[in-house]
């Protein structure tokens, strides 16, 4: 069995160590990776020397990406096209790619300048594509494991084993507790979900109903935050020490690494931020725009205290750029037009109310919320105010995708999805997606007026959920994210051989192809 880890800067160290998880499991021959950010990947180096000695076949981002003279192959690039295909074409794959198609500051600001000429882009997407290509004739892998989807080869990668018969292992949050599972695509709902779900909701039956009700139950009662999930706050989720950076110790290890990363391959990586710069957002620059966000907009945010004698529906901004809109929104990847495409659809009595993302908070300038209050019948919600309170007092909720969605089913109100969402399965009367914006204004008043009890076909979601995860500390644990909302206690190898078991699992079951995947149900 040969086996291919498409890994990022964070999930490079958690996917060497499940390899080592799986040898002493499956029969495995041969490995490969492809690795992104050539500043992480030599630290890591450092605490692995062994690594590139064992035979593993690699290909790093930051040598695709080089920028090179001259001019695409178009004529290449349309035979790629016609044999790996995809919904969004091979240009998604750069679309994908945060550190492609956004600004060199998209880290940690809102950035939409571009990097790159369109040549330029296209030779790197030739590039990429050669040398993936070059990866899966040389490795010949079974079985392709990758990590959401963020980068150009990751996308390109899914493409080839979706050309070539491989089986592909994509881990992702489900957003229902701690659990993670492995889907067969890049978009939502997976097969495996759709399948369990469609079998469950047929037959009645599922081992996992207790623990579904009891997840409801959960939710309705106390509240629906999933690990990994950040905290509201009108402050940056990011911050740094800077009474650390003031003092001459902290002052001198951050010369010393600022220089390390100038004479390094990282400095000429478009994948690896400028620490000087991430330095100077994170300490100065985000809390800044933080505070002159309240200072400016605090007269005009909706309190806790107003929600009740509002009529509204709430819409939850997605931090920017991720993959909830980069992948799985596309078309709706611009969220101000989302939101003047809502706000001209509501009902003549109904306003609309934003809750910015708590990881976004100091990373949009005061103008961007400037035109998003420039749109008639828009509100801003204070940033502190949890999202449950703004489901609770809303007519409906809308989102791109999102786990606020799932919460708002689970407490009785109406959704509209607008991307590729797992809970796109459950009846249409509970949650809707808009595939004709023209319609926009129908679907709202058909969604609100048209809801029913749900209950039958969330407990079968749920079970699904269950049925297809596996209960991992994928973010607070593996990738050691600070800040954010844990499930239970657990160790590094504990949950390493958890999601390695898993794995084993899910080979010893027959795949389930999207064609094969049932619609969604509806009422």
């Amino acid at each position: 069995m040969n086996i291919l880890f498409c890994t990022q800067s964070e999930s490079l160290p958690l996917f060497d160590a499940l390899r080592t998880a799986m040898v002493e499991r499956l029969p495995v021959a041969r490995t490969g990776y492809t690795v992104a950010d050539s500043w992480a990947y030599t630290r890591w180096l450092a605490d692995r020397p062994d690594f590139e000695g064992e035979g593993h076949v690699l290909v790093k981002e930051w040598e695709v990406t080089a920028i090179r003279a001259g001019k695409p192959d178009l004529v290449k690039l349309a035979c790629y096209e016609r044999e790996l295909g995809g919904d969004a074409g091979l240009f998604g794959a750069i679309v994908a790619d945060r550190r492609l198609f956004m600004g060199p500051d998209c880290t940690y600001s809102q950035d939409y300048r571009r990097r790159f000429t369109d040549d330029k882009l296209l030779c790197i997407l030739q590039r990429g594509l050669e040398e993936t290509e070059s990866l899966f004739d040389t490795l010949k892998p079974d079985i392709v494991i990758s990590f959401i989807c963020v980068t150009m080869l990751d996308y390109l990668a899914y493409l080839f084993a979706k050309a070539r018969g491989v089986r592909v292992l994509n881990l992702r949050p489900t957003r229902v507790g701690d659990r993670v599972a492995f889907a067969s695509t890049l978009n939502d709902p997976s097969p495996e979900l759709a399948s369990s779900y469609a079998r469950i909701l047929s037959s009645g039956e599922s081992s996992y109903f207790d623990e579904a009700r009891r997840y409801i139950r959960r939710v309705r009662e106390q509240h629906g935050r999933y690990e990994g999930v950040v905290q509201p706050s009108d402050k940056p989720a990011l911050k740094v020490n800077t009474a650390r950076l003031t003092r001459i110790g902290g002052l001198a290890g951050g010369i010393r690494n600022y220089l390390g990363y100038r004479r390094s391959v990282a400095a000429s990586d478009n994948h690896v931020p400028n620490p000087l710069r991430a330095t100077l957002f994170a300490a100065l620059l985000n809390p800044w725009r933080a505070r002159q966000t309240r200072t400016f907009l605090k007269s005009h945010y909706v309190k806790a205290e107003e929600l009740g004698q509002l009529r509204y529906v709430f819409f939850p901004l997605h931090t920017e750029p991720e993959v909830s809109l980069l992948v799985y929104g596309r078309p709706y990847v611009n969220q101000i037009e989302i939101i003047r495409m809502l706000a001209m659809s509501l009902p003549v009595d109904t306003v609309l109310v934003v809750k910015e993302h708590p990881w976004m908070v100091g990373k949009r300038t005061l103008g961007a919320y400037a035109k998003m209050l420039n749109i008639p019948r828009v509100r801003l919600a204070d940033p502190r105010l949890d999202a449950r309170a703004l489901i609770q007092e809303a007519d409906l909720v809308a989102v791109v995708t999102g786990s606020v969605a799932l919460e708002a089913a689970m407490l009785g109100k109406p959704v509209i999805t607008f991307g590729d969402c797992p809970y796109n399965l459950l009846p249409d009367a509970l949650v809707r997606r808009c595939d004709d914006p023209r319609r926009l204004q129908s679907i709202i008043r058909e969604s609100i007026a048209g809801y029913v009890d749900g209950d039958a076909a969330l407990e079968a979601y749920i079970a699904a959920v269950f049925d297809s995860s596996a209960s991992v500390n994928l973010y607070s644990v593996l990738l050691q994210k600070r800040n954010v909302h844990s499930e239970r206690q657990g160790n590094y190898h504990g949950e390493v051989t958890q999601l390695a078991d898993y794995i084993v699992r899910i080979l010893d079951m027959p795949g389930v192809t999207p064609i094969e995947a049932p619609a969604a149900a509806t009422w």
